[in-house]
């Protein structure tokens, strides 16, 4: 790469994501991936690597993302849980190519395009590798749910290099020619073919990196009096010019990183926002606008007042997401003289923050997940993380955070932080033996083990533990110390590593002694050459087992048989037997063959049901049996196959029920 300064650019980027001994060819497609998406679609994937393909068989495609409303999707589950728990379905392929090339090549273009067009062929379908071809299943399950979709798919394609755009003929009619194709198969409402060069890669790392600072007229305002953790806090009325300025990027595109991470997930045309929408092109109504509609809550970092001119820094939409989003689809009617209600609370107290949020959010239903990082068992957990990094260097700490964007304006790598989303992962993966949910959308995690995660009793030591531990794996992948490609099994490792220093036998986490049996792990592993050890073993484990497991359609990271056999191969015990002995019940009592029969009913809201059994009789089944089945399918007359294990009462009596349900 010959740009120093973008050479400047992906090495900080690499820094901060812990990067090490990459490629350059590689960390340039993660670079170009991840502000891609934050720019152009204002979402991040704090895994890009794992959107990043590159290879034989790629038919030309660097990176593929899958986006669901404004959200990363990479399973028919999360497909699944957007359109049962949301009220709109709006998707976006975003595809990408990225060369430290200097020049825009018109074949490499071309071939681009043409990787594109096979990906969405549904007649020849030539082969591609199978991270792809998954990809490509995912689109094809996408596409057999349009039914729910207000609008067909974005599809968007960015072609980048080191070179400089400058729309010569032969490349550009390349270009052109995409996009005519693309537009012509009728699969998408709406097509973007962008080149990308140099600087304008550039312009857009710089802006994000800057952060979100926004300067408005706000005159018709009223202060509030002193209130303690706040610094200063308004209340007025702004005109719909200036409010859609400060909600869009500078590129006038809705600026979906301003608001409180899934909080007021925007709801399409429902009833309420189509009255909010008459009321903005209505003419005799657009003035009310402010009597008819509660407003906007915005929570700032820091501002600068000069007169009536509002310096806004690093804040965010608190409430408000359904008006924002109709008064931006309604812009060209939102001028000077329609004024919108907002309040700006200035402060960097994160209680008093949150306390904003949960108040403002009360009037309407929110996604479960929305509010969960705010319950006391967050706010305990991110102490206990607090306590026990107390002594340590500030360069090398680790923080929990529990809210989105809660470090990020305190310069703080993120490989030292452990998102809600890495912490659900990890510890699903490390202490329910569930590595292979790890692809699932955190909100649908959150829902699937809702009995078994989170728990106020639960000791916080496990979840601490899986987090340290997920951080210090990613180190190890990240700085190439073992192979990169083998990151898709870190949280299989983590489970690996819990067995084999802990043993196969978790105490319950709402013991007493649940906290020594995590914190016992994490002593070992702060030792880096046992960490570097045991992580070996696992990895050692998982390619051994990669090599002899029957293939199938499905990666093998995503199946919970292959998860059953890490462990019958680690700890010589058939996956649930450690459970059983700890309950009184003899091994050999606990598992038969697989049984098949049919769900009898199920109720979401008691989390247990029965399933009619081939072999006559109903079995009993709990939500942590029935997890692998999407919601919209624990319904009466499904097929399905299942496990048939011991069910202890409290009374002592033994029965039977069903675990490991999957559709037949």
């Amino acid at each position: 790469m010959k740009d120093i300064v973008l050479q400047g650019f992906v090495k900080s980027f690499a820094q901060g994501r812990g990067l090490i001994n990459v490629e350059e060819s590689k960390l340039f497609e993660i670079f170009v991936t991840s502000a891609i998406l934050r720019k152009f679609h204002q979402t991040d994937a704090p895994d890009t690597e794992n959107l990043v393909f590159g290879g034989s068989g790629d038919g030309g495609i660097d990176a593929i993302a899958v986006l669901v409303n404004g959200r990363i999707v990479q399973t028919t589950e999360d497909i699944d849980f957007f359109l049962e728990k949301l009220r709109r379905f709006d998707v976006e392929f975003v595809f990408v190519q990225a060369k430290t090339s200097p020049t825009f090549q018109s074949a490499a273009i071309g071939h681009f395009i043409y990787g594109v067009e096979s990906f969405f062929d549904t007649d020849a379908r030539p082969a591609l590798r199978e991270d792809i071809e998954n990809m490509r299943r995912l689109k094809d399950y996408i596409y057999d749910k349009s039914i729910h979709m207000e609008r067909n798919p974005v599809c968007a394609l960015y072609y980048v290099t080191t070179g400089v755009w400058n729309n010569d003929p032969d490349p550009a009619e390349r270009v052109r020619r995409g996009r005519e194709h693309f537009e012509s198969t009728n699969l998408f409402s709406e097509v973007k073919v962008a080149p990308v060069d140099a600087e304008q890669l550039k312009t857009v790392y710089r802006e994000l990196e800057r952060g979100i600072t926004k300067e408005v007229e706000f005159s018709k305002i009223a202060v509030f009096p002193r209130i303690e953790g706040v610094r200063e806090a308004y209340i007025g009325l702004l005109p719909g010019d200036q409010f859609i300025h400060l909600v869009t990027t500078n590129d006038g595109v809705l600026n979906r990183e301003l608001f409180f991470d899934n909080v007021r997930d925007y709801q399409g045309h429902n009833h309420v926002n189509k009255e909010i929408e008459q009321t903005v092109k209505s003419d005799d109504l657009r003035g009310r606008f402010p009597l008819l509609n509660n407003g906007v809550t915005i929570v700032a970092r820091s501002i600068t007042r000069i007169g009536d001119t509002f310096k806004i820094s690093d804040f965010q939409i608190v409430n408000g997401c359904q008006t924002t989003h109709i008064l931006y689809q309604n812009r060209s009617s939102v001028d000077s003289a329609a004024y919108i209600p907002v309040k700006l609370v200035v402060t960097d107290d994160s209680e008093v923050i949150n306390e904003v949020i949960k108040a403002t959010n009360r009037q309407t239903a929110v996604l479960p997940e929305a509010l969960e990082s705010l319950s006391p068992f967050h706010r305990e957990l991110e102490d206990f993380y607090n306590v026990r990094q107390a002594d340590v260097d500030k360069n090398n700490r680790i923080y929990y955070e529990r809210r989105s964007k809660q470090y990020a304006f305190d310069k703080i790598l993120p490989t030292r932080i452990v998102s809600l989303t890495g912490q659900i992962k990890s510890f699903v993966a490390m202490f329910l033996n569930e590595p292979h949910s790890h692809p699932r959308y955190y909100g649908e995690l959150l829902k699937a083990y809702e009995s078994r995660l989170f728990v106020p009793d639960h000791s916080v030591a496990p979840y601490y533990a899986s987090g340290y531990a997920l951080l210090a794996v990613d180190r190890l992948f990240n700085a190439g110390v073992f192979d990169r490609s083998l990151a898709r099994w870190k949280y299989h490792v983590l489970m690996l590593l819990r067995i084999q220093m802990g043993g196969n036998d978790v105490p319950r986490l709402s013991s007493g002694q649940a906290s020594p049996y995590a914190l016992g792990i994490i002593g070992k592993l702060s030792d880096e050459s046992v960490l570097k050890r045991q992580v070996g073993k696992a990895v050692t484990t998982i390619t051994d087992q990669v090599r002899i497991f029957p293939k199938t359609d499905v990666h093998s990271s995503r199946l919970r048989a292959f998860t059953e056999k890490l462990i019958e191969t680690t700890t010589g015990v058939e996956a649930g037997a450690g459970s059983r002995r700890r309950s009184g019940v003899a091994a050999d009592a606990g598992r038969d063959a697989e049984e098949h029969g049919e769900i009898l009913w199920y109720d979401e809201l008691r989390n247990f049901g029965f399933i009619r059994r081939d072999a006559g009789g109903n079995i009993f089944v709990h939500r942590t049996g029935i997890s692998d089945i999407p919601w919209h399918l624990r319904q009466g007359g499904v097929r399905v196959v299942y496990k048939r294990v011991t069910n202890v009462r409290r009374d002592g009596t033994v029965d039977w029920r069903a675990d490991s349900v999957r559709l037949s």
